[in-house]
């Protein structure tokens, strides 16, 4: 044990105390106590290299030590050889027991671990191998999915909620993260992406900050599923545009052997064949040019659509966020009901996508079948052309108005078969139009 001056006493580096709160009435009831019977010398501290004391816990006695008595009164703190790792655990432990389900100082908590970790000031446990990238951030960010931190030109630091959790001690039964891990690392990510602030979390319990970051992680991640959508259509489409230069090369390739083999043929008939392939490999480095084009602009509009939907996928998060976060606050909504607040923001889910089918040339191949028995030229296995054949042979029977309504239905049917023809040969332009949300709107003013 040894003696310090108040005003030496520092707090645990590991506690902001900017970003933690200090319950007053806490600190009001610790001033009386050391009225009534003085300061107990019970709380552990270490030494620095410069002879400062840190404190482990305490900070809300330390408060009331500074307005009770000042910075020249000298007390006695018991000093342990305490290395960061066991400083963060003993702040965290003391964080739980004086605010208990407090959503802002379990996201603090957290962010001190993170923030310590970086620095290399503690380890934490590895990921283990064929962990899911989706899981896996890398300090001190608290996004997911990014290989290093925007900026970052040090080493790199990859942790997981399970790492955090067993740092902590915050682990379930079955030994999987807390809930309170991962709710607190969704909210520092919707925090760092400017998504939502510390404010939407201040006074929230657990479960209410549970809540917010559920329906706000939910629309970003609908809006985030539709934009992997339009990514993998952006890929077929660069691969579709590789290919179709590849092809357009290889038959301006042929064009130019046949345009030399017709310069060396003795007999015209040789000639004309040559020139005619070549004619026709010239046409067909046209047809792939514009092939390869369109695929380009199809690779171009499906990047420009899934940056569009990560986009709305942010803004309406923090809309729904936002809006969860002000009526819970506000004690309008439960947590129970936030997923009804959220549809009150102006959300609308996104329509389900149709799952692809299995075996998609399968599919293929039974589908132009079923379109060809539509018209199919046998007659006698087909009710359809059958019909038309009979009509055709009578028509001079049928009234003008009957034979320009057949005429003009079978007109349409060409064209939309046309119409599916050109969207199949140009890639799908729009596969995913359909499923594409609609912005979310803005809440009125002082909806925060």
């Amino acid at each position: 044990m040894a003696e310090f001056r108040v005003g030496d006493i520092q707090p645990n580096p590991f506690r902001h105390m900017d970003r933690y709160p200090i319950r007053r009435d806490k600190v009001e009831s610790l001033k009386e106590s050391m009225r009534s019977t003085g300061f107990w010398d019970n709380v552990v501290a270490r030494v620095t290299g410069d002879g400062e004391p840190q404190i482990a816990y305490g900070h809300h006695r330390l408060t009331a030590l500074k307005e009770q008595y000042g910075p020249d009164e000298t007390v006695t703190l018991i000093v342990r050889d305490l290395d960061d790792d066991h400083m963060l655990k003993i702040m965290a432990r003391e964080n739980m027991e004086e605010w208990g389900t407090s959503a802002a100082v379990e996201q603090e908590t957290v962010r001190a671990v993170v923030e310590a970790y970086a620095e290399g000031k503690i380890e934490l446990p590895q990921a283990g191998v064929g962990t899911n990238p989706e899981y896996i951030r890398y300090a001190p960010s608290f996004v997911t999915g990014e290989s290093q931190p925007p900026g970052a030109d040090g080493p790199v630091h990859p942790y997981t909620a399970q790492a955090i959790a067993e740092f902590l001690g915050w682990v379930g039964r079955s030994g999987r993260p807390s809930e309170k891990v991962s709710n607190a690392l969704a909210a520092l990510q919707f925090i760092e992406e400017g998504i939502l602030s510390e404010e939407h979390f201040d006074g929230l319990t657990t479960k209410q900050a549970e809540a917010v970051v559920a329906q706000a992680r939910r629309v970003k991640q609908e809006r985030e599923t539709a934009a992997k959508l339009a990514e993998q259509e952006a890929e077929r489409a660069r691969k579709q545009a590789a290919e179709a230069e590849r092809q357009r090369a290889e038959a301006q390739r042929r064009q130019r052997e046949a345009q030399e083999r017709a310069a060396r043929a003795q007999a015209e008939a040789d000639r004309h064949r040559e020139e005619e392939y070549a004619r026709q490999q010239q046409a067909e480095a046209e047809r792939r040019r514009q092939e390869a084009e369109r695929a380009e602009r199809q690779r171009q509009a499906s990047e420009a659509r899934a940056a569009q939907q990560r986009e709305e996928g942010r803004r309406a998060a923090s809309v729904v966020g936002r809006h969860v976060s002000s009526g819970i606050r506000s004690g309008e909504v439960g947590y129970k009901k936030a997923a009804e607040s959220a549809y009150d923001a102006g959300y609308t889910p996104p329509p389900s996508r149709p799952k692809m089918p299995p075996h998609i040339d399968d599919f293929a191949m039974k589908l132009a079948a079923s379109l060809n028995k539509l018209l199919e030229p046998d007659i006698d296995r087909n009710v359809h052309a059958r019909d038309l054949e009979l009509f055709i042979q009578f028509r001079e029977h049928a009234q003008d108005r009957s034979r320009d309504e057949v005429a003009q239905v079978l007109r349409e049917v060409s064209s939309r078969a046309l119409s599916y023809a050109q969207r199949i040969t140009d890639a799908a332009t729009e596969p995913y139009a359909a499923y594409i949300v609609e912005p979310v709107a803005e809440l009125p003013a002082g909806g925060a």
